[in-house]
């Protein structure tokens, strides 16, 4: 496979998400859109790689092909929002990295991850091609979930870890404006979500006792605090074993960043090709926060920010 054929492979699924997404949120008639749904739809099926949401006949008939299926190598891992779909999309382009078949799988049983995996005979054949080791990662954006860290380490102990932050005032945004979007066109009579600047003074307000409303799942405020959850990877993979990164390095520039990576994760040095779009982009257009609530922000996450920058031994330059 030529890395434009494999790159357009790796995107295909988060185009087509957002292309239903538009459609969603058109005010076009929904019955002039059927063909366009069904065209799309069809081709949905048929995907190699998927941000999430595989059909469940594919997954099945993966179980039935074979069991005998590699299990990751490495990590990718973050907070929700944290910019980690376009980086984990442009690091899968590197030939030696194996895509899984999803880049988010929707099941803590660790079993009923193996059919995601190419097989053993897969990565056997490609290793003899490039003459060379190869990689597959496992992608989930869950930093903060114990019991995943826990199947990860007894699916592979020797997993390396990859963590990407993001400043937790722009994430807070980015999740508010995520949530926003899913609620699709009813988002601005929603007194939750309509507006960010309210929505932020009323998750600090009940903060810690009651998680703020949520379409997404993650508790917007406790999911911007990095210090606990960062550690717990450490702790348990090894301090040595986790890389963690600041997501705004890497939106300024994408090559230094992926180099990085390649030789943490022991890779082939290999120039990747940057993709004119950035994956899972939120196209919902809205005002910005107002300076009042970044203040807000500021102090809340200040006395987290430091516990993180002396655990990970580095400052970033974040509100």
């Amino acid at each position: 496979m030529t890395t434009k054929m494999k790159t357009k492979k790796i995107f295909r699924s988060f185009e087509i998400i957002t292309e239903f997404r538009n459609i969603a949120h058109s005010d076009k008639n929904i019955f002039l859109n059927i063909p366009k749904i069904a065209s799309l739809f069809f081709e949905y099926q048929f995907l190699s790689y998927y941000f999430g949401g595989v059909p469940k006949w594919r997954v099945m008939l993966r179980k039935l092909i074979s069991k005998k299926r590699i299990v990751p190598n490495y990590v990718m891992t973050g907070p929700i929002k944290s910019g980690s779909s376009d980086l984990v999309s442009h690091l899968l382009m590197h030939p030696n990295i194996m895509s899984p078949l999803a880049k988010e799988i929707d099941s803590l049983n660790a079993k009923q991850w193996q059919s995601y995996f190419p097989t053993i005979k897969q990565k056997q054949a490609l290793e003899a091609k490039l003459d060379s080791k190869v990689s597959c990662g496992y992608l989930e954006p869950a930093l903060h979930d114990i019991q995943l860290i826990n199947k990860l380490y007894d699916l592979n102990p020797n997993s390396k870890i990859v963590i990407t932050l993001r400043d937790p005032i722009d994430r807070a945004f980015s999740q508010w404006k995520w949530e926003a979007f899913l609620t699709g066109k009813d988002y601005i009579n929603n007194p939750s979500f309509n507006n960010f600047d309210d929505y932020i003074k009323q998750s600090i307000s009940l903060f810690p006792s009651v998680p703020m409303q949520t379409v997404c799942g993650f508790p917007v405020m406790q999911t911007g605090i990095y210090y606990q959850a960062v550690k717990l990877w450490m702790d348990k993979f090894g301090k040595d074993n986790v890389l963690v990164l600041d997501i705004a390095d890497y939106f300024k520039n994408r090559k230094p960043v992926l180099k990085e990576i390649q030789t943490f994760l022991d890779l082939p040095d290999f120039d990747i090709q940057e993709y004119q779009k950035i994956a899972n982009e939120n196209p919902l257009k809205v005002s910005p926060a107002q300076a009042e609530t970044n203040a807000l922000l500021s102090e809340f996450y200040r006395p987290y920010n430091k516990q993180l920058f002396d655990l990970i031994g580095k400052q970033y330059q974040w509100k």
